[in-house]
């Protein structure tokens, strides 16, 4: 039977915060990079959606940081978003939670923030597109949109050594060999699309000042404001 989306990460819940930061070799600087642009942009009370916030590691690195701010995790995984709630039960976070796709997020707006982490590549690029659209319309004016999530390589060498560079690096990590082959199969779901293609695709969104504010091989933190 193929493997879903949604049976993949719902299986993979539990566990998934413990190996995280084996699965991303970079993952302090990656997650840091994201968290310093949501620092940057919203003011305390902010209101954030969290696009795809599986277990809620992003929103609680940004509840740390921006003081009494409103989160909105969303995620197709209703196993994940269970691990969200456990996260934050019994802590003063403002948090809510809503089982749902990325292409179902019209009927959201009034965001200072919209971000994801490790989400959206999953979708086709006509999904991405669709979704960057999506996003840019669910913020205020003067609101940050933020993407941490992986990329492809421009070429098919590129995404070669991309991939190597990943398998080599976790490898190392000390990762046992079948939560190695859990993962890669869970990235036979993956969709990844090249970092400039994607970069276009926000501004095309009508996203402004869109840049990529960090990237280590196939990891990327894309980010653009609502006019």
């Amino acid at each position: 039977m193929a493997l879903t989306i949604e049976a993949a990460f719902n299986r993979a819940a539990r566990s998934y915060d413990g190996e995280r930061r084996q699965l991303i070799p970079c993952f302090d600087d990656f997650y840091d990079a994201a968290l310093a642009l949501v620092a940057e942009f919203a003011r305390p009370g902010a209101r954030i959606l969290d696009l795809g916030a599986g277990t809620g590691l992003l929103s609680a690195l940004v509840a740390e940081t921006v003081p009494e701010c409103e989160l909105v995790l969303t995620d197709l995984s209703d196993g994940m978003l269970a691990q969200a709630r456990e996260r934050f039960a019994g802590t003063p976070v403002r948090a809510s939670y809503r089982v749902m796709n990325h292409l179902a997020l019209d009927d959201v707006a009034g965001f200072d923030v919209v971000m994801s982490a490790l989400s959206i590549h999953h979708l086709e690029d006509d999904g991405k597109r669709a979704v960057y659209a999506a996003c840019a319309r669910a913020l205020k004016s003067g609101g940050l949109f933020v993407n941490a999530d992986q990329v492809s390589g421009d070429t098919e060498a590129m995404e070669a050594r991309y991939w190597r560079h990943w398998f080599e690096a976790v490898e190392a990590s000390g990762l046992p060999e079948t939560q190695i082959a859990a993962a890669i199969e869970r990235q036979s779901l993956d969709r990844r699309a090249p970092l400039e293609s994607q970069l276009a695709w926000l501004r095309a969104a009508g996203l402004a000042e869109v840049e990529c504010r960090y990237k280590n091989v196939s990891f990327a933190v894309m980010a653009g404001l609502r006019p």
